[in-house]
């Protein structure tokens, strides 16, 4: 439900060359280059209006100079999920779809309560996210030239040459990460923290350092939802439906599921809550996200009091969901 506005809120659809822009009060609509220039006037236009807040969805890379633009400027800048604007303007009735609308759309959504201001991330997060992203979309090629290969079965040395060639990109990707997290302090005390943790090893740690940046400033429950790990409700009347995950972030919860597989076989806490949950007659799988949810509260903990993982109980025990 929207509240009426007390600050003057812009919605911005994102695209790789456009700008469309949509003032929420004057009903105003423009539309600017996605270049130097462009960025330049839409943020001049803005200040000209007095907009104290911009909202935008992120878009890969297309927005992160816009960002920076608005942020140096001192206009608040609110990134929105797209899937959580789509539902949004599905609520308010708004079901055609163009950029325009979008803007507009994305005005209205920037008057709800409760928004958070979205920084723009530092120069080497986001290089370690590029990173990232190109490390998987290697490994993606990877597998689907296996499945080719074993499928054609022919040209074999073509593809073994292919293949070799995919690998070495995999690795010159993996070492760029490394160099890229012990360049920064930051992120290279958060990374040996999380590969501390028994499962987790360092370039699974350079992903969680892209991929969840904000572990350590979250609460235990949050930090499970954002991996979306957290149980919801479905409860209606008398009805107790059945406990269900859903949303948050698929890649690192694809590698929270590998690490958890690790751990219930090392990590003696991780070991001791699986084999509990199998005894009392959960399934492998409410078992394995269970683990993955202990994962995510220790390694949130850890991050929090900037400390390693041990394998003797500390003092005060860490915050981690059984």
């Amino acid at each position: 439900m929207t509240t009426p506005p007390t600050i003057v809120v812009a919605g911005i659809d994102v695209g790789k060359s456009k700008l469309d822009a949509h003032l929420l009060d004057a009903k105003r609509d423009r539309q600017f280059n996605n270049d130097k220039a462009g960025r330049r006037a839409l943020r001049n236009w803005l200040r000209k209006h007095g907009v104290q807040r911009a909202v935008f969805e992120p878009t890969g890379r297309y927005h992160r100079q816009l960002h920076q633009c608005l942020f140096d400027s001192g206009i608040e800048t609110v990134l929105v999920n797209p899937l959580r604007s789509r539902r949004f303007a599905e609520a308010i009735g708004s079901l055609a779809k163009t950029d325009r609308v979008d803007a507009a759309m994305l005005a209205r959504f920037g008057t709800l309560e409760n928004l958070d201001a979205t920084d723009p991330a530092p120069e080497k997060q986001q290089k370690l996210s590029d990173l990232l992203a190109m490390r998987r979309k290697f490994l993606e090629y990877l597998d689907a030239l296996r499945k080719l290969r074993s499928e054609v079965g022919t040209d074999a040395e073509v593809h073994m040459t292919a293949i070799t060639a995919l690998r070495e990109d995999i690795g010159s990707c993996e070492k760029a990460m490394l160099a890229c997290v012990a360049s920064d302090d930051e992120l290279s005390r958060r990374a040996a923290i999380i590969a501390s943790v028994p499962g987790l090893g360092p370039i699974n740690a350079a992903s969680l350092c892209a991929d969840m940046p904000e572990l350590g400033s979250l609460g235990r429950r949050q930090a499970a939802s954002l991996l979306g790990v957290a149980p919801f409700a479905s409860d209606s009347g008398g009805h107790r439906g059945r406990r269900a995950i859903r949303g948050g972030r698929a890649e690192p919860r694809r590698l929270f599921y590998m690490a958890a597989m690790s751990a219930k076989n090392w990590e003696p806490g991780s070991k001791s809550l699986y084999n509990r949950l199998v005894a009392r007659g959960k399934p492998h799988k409410v078992a394995m996200v269970a683990v993955m949810r202990r994962l995510i509260g220790v390694i949130n903990t850890l991050l929090r009091e900037d400390r390693m993982w041990q394998s003797e109980c500390p003092s005060r025990p860490l915050e981690a969901a059984a």
